[in-house]
């Protein structure tokens, strides 16, 4: 068997008083031991680990880094004391090891054995080696408990206890495990060569505590909350095209900071709400929910840029940081990267490796080709057939001028699909030609965000769930806080009919565009989709006062929804009375909810207009939801049988919260599984 000498971060775990409940109740353990390693190895995998072994209830698992150790083990902690929690105690330490493939041997092994002995549930305790290789890492915390003699283990050992939020640190009365039993050692007094060492030990201590006391508290007062809203730079220029250099430059650093995960940054869709307003910057920030500001100027004449940024805390309305930027059209695309780096320094924002790569990256260097994505884009916003047509064609140029423009390609698939419903296009042929375009992208830059938020979305459609939830995951690790992604996941969950997730997205979502209608209206949606009315019901009347220019049919589509979740149909009538001006097919949810108020006259009316109004593939459906308000069991099911109705989808999705009192009725689970059949 091959062995190898290696230098190692050794971690033990196991399920405290796992023993006691084997006894008490076998198939609750067995399940939670079960838990416990379905979490360990994933999360060991997520930060390089190698599980050694499995014995009982516990683990032995090894790491090349001693930090990722540590954080593999915080995440462990946070993922066990979720309810229902699990007691997990975690040791770990560094040192020497023999390693093959099956096991490990070496005095660091025993060691990290009796350090996760002296643990409690729910916490993470290192050695004093350990320590000293995580000590620089600013989001890993520290506490000092004492030293303690371990069994069979020579000298005292500093232990320490892991202080991130929400981990356990014990008493140090709690710290017993493997000791040296003190019973053998009565009238025996610390050597002066121990006392020596502990007394150094905690001079260190302290000095180390002193030194680092103004840095951690300077970095407490910035992480309130990492939040930022990078508004519309003045525009100071008289050239033509200024202003999208303006726009343009607006949005690139809004591109960049959205690839930080420990940052939350505010969508482009809610800051420029803000281009050439005369509010405060408190105001601001209060209004978008941010603790920091950038904000600037631009002034271009002919090919030479200035640009003035600064940074503010919005909580005291001090300037963090300034800097002009002296630029030409030729090294422009660096700004975006410069200023994002100087915002990550002044608020101390650790970035991964990765999270530095992105950040470096341009996408184009060709002035003229960056202008004509941008301009597209402008095309794409007014969302009409020759809108979309023209954004093909700026993309297609761009490309000719930089066929390394891996966001053109991304951008003309996109455009191209929103064609199946704008102009009409065939949704297969535009499938398979997005999905070509998204290839060439991927091939030139795999790490671009754009790349998979749009395969995400052609695939949702395409009822590809699997493939679009590698893509949506794909693109929220690239750039976890853009907006469209996050909107477009919430989309999924809901086709995929996964709604507790879809919340999740979609609050996300709100939370980096809290101004926009749109976003604000797919949280509420599902919100109610979660049964969360009174929230729901609650952020409605927010919107409808904080949000201006809405469209009034869809803040009444909206305030309809929300009164028949609540079964409030005296609210809805008042609502769908508007609405059917507008739209139809809303008359079946009126007759209905006249139907529900006991209205007999105003549904039957409904009826007739019904007959008269609908569309004829509609017209059987909407006769049979109204009579299903009143109750009309034969016409309920006459209008339901395929023959007369063609609204298969729309039954299926409403057959339970309006057909609800023939649930148990045999010749309507009849009709049910004859739609059902259609489109299997």
């Amino acid at each position: 068997m091959s062995q190898q000498r290696l230098l190692a971060a050794i971690m033990f775990t196991d399920i405290e008083d796992y023993t006691a409940l084997m006894q008490q109740d076998e198939k609750e353990a067995i399940a939670i031991r079960e838990r416990h390693r379905s979490t360990f190895e994933i999360t060991t995998e997520a930060f390089n680990g190698k599980i050694i072994q499995y014995f009982g209830d516990g683990t032995l698992s090894i790491f090349t880094s001693s930090v990722e150790a540590v954080k593999c083990a915080i995440e462990l902690q946070k993922a066990f004391l979720k309810t229902p929690k699990i007691p997990v105690r975690i040791g770990i330490h560094v040192g020497d090891i023999v390693y093959s493939h099956e096991d490990i041997i070496g005095d660091a092994v025993n060691v990290a054995s009796r350090i996760e002995s002296c643990a409690i549930s729910g916490s993470v305790l290192i050695s004093d080696k350990v320590h000293d290789q995580i000590r620089s890492h600013q989001d890993i915390e520290a506490q000092f408990l004492d030293a303690y003699e371990l069994k069979n283990v020579e000298g005292a050992m500093p232990l320490f206890a892991i202080a991130n939020d929400g981990l356990i640190i014990p008493k140090p009365e709690e710290v017993k495990g493997k000791l040296k039993d003190k019973s053998k050692e009565v009238g025996k007094t610390i050597s002066k060569k121990k006392a020596l060492f502990l007394g150094i030990l905690t001079l260190i201590f302290l000095c180390s505590a002193l030194l680092s006391y103004q840095y951690f508290a300077k970095k407490k007062a910035l992480a309130k909350d990492l939040s930022i809203a990078v508004l519309p730079f003045d525009n100071l220029s008289t050239d033509n095209d200024a202003e999208i250099f303006r726009d343009g430059i607006t949005e690139d650093i809004l591109t960049q900071l959205s690839k930080l995960k420990e940052l939350r940054v505010i969508s482009r869709t809610s800051v420029m709400q803000y281009k050439d307003t005369k509010k405060t910057i408190p105001e601001i920030a209060e209004e978008l929910g941010v603790s920091y500001i950038l904000e600037g100027s631009i002034r271009k004449y002919g090919d030479d840029i200035r640009i003035t940024a600064q940074l503010i805390d919005a909580t005291t309305d001090e300037h963090l940081w300034a800097e002009d930027y002296d630029k030409t059209l030729i090294n422009i695309f660096s700004l975006q990267t410069e200023v994002s780096e100087e915002i990550v320094d002044a608020l101390q924002i650790n970035l991964s490796f990765e999270e530095q790569q992105n950040l470096a990256m341009v996408s184009t260097k060709n002035i003229e080709a960056y202008k004509l994505v941008f301009e597209g884009k402008r095309e794409v916003d007014t969302r009409t057939k020759e809108s979309l047509a023209n954004s093909i064609l700026l993309y297609k140029e761009a490309i000719v001028l930089d066929p390394n423009y891996a966001d053109a390609y991304a951008e003309i698939a996109n455009s191209i699909y929103l064609q199946t419903y704008y102009s009409g296009r065939d949704h297969v042929e535009a499938a398979k030609t997005a999905h070509a375009y998204l290839d060439k992208a991927q091939k030139i830059n795999p790490k671009t965000s754009r790349v998979y938020s749009v395969r995400g979305v052609i695939n949702t459609i395409e009822e590809k769930h699997d493939l679009a939830l590698m893509a949506f995951e794909k693109a929220v690790k690239l750039s976890p806080n853009d907006l469209t992604t996050r909107h477009q996941f919430a989309t999924f969950y809901y086709y995929s009919k996964q709604y507790k997730k879809q919340l999740e997205q979609a609050e996300i979502a709100y939370r980096l565009d809290p101004l926009s209608f749109a976003t604000a209206n797919s949280y509420f949606n599902a919100l109610i989709e979660n049964g969360k009315i009174n929230e729901g019901e609650n952020l409605l009347h927010k919107i409808e006062n904080k949000i201006t220019g809405i469209n009034p049919h869809v803040l009444n589509s909206s305030y309809f929804r929300l009164h028949m979740a609540q079964k409030n149909y005296k609210d809805a009538i008042g609502r769908l009375e508007k609405m059917v001006l507008e739209e139809k097919a809303f008359y079946r949810f009126l007759g209905f909810s006249y139907a529900k108020t006991g209205d007999t006259t105003s549904a039957y009316k409904t009826i007739e207009t019904i007959r008269n109004v609908a569309r004829d593939r509609e017209k059987s459906f909407q006769l049979a939801m109204v009579y299903s308000g009143l109750q009309k069991r034969d016409s309920v099911l006459y209008y339901l049988d395929t023959i007369r109705n063609k609204q298969t989808k729309t039954f299926l999705r409403e057959k339970d919260d309006f057909f609800g009192f023939l649930k148990d009725d045999d010749d309507f689970k009849t009709i049910i599984k004859s739609h059902e059949l259609r489109i299997k």
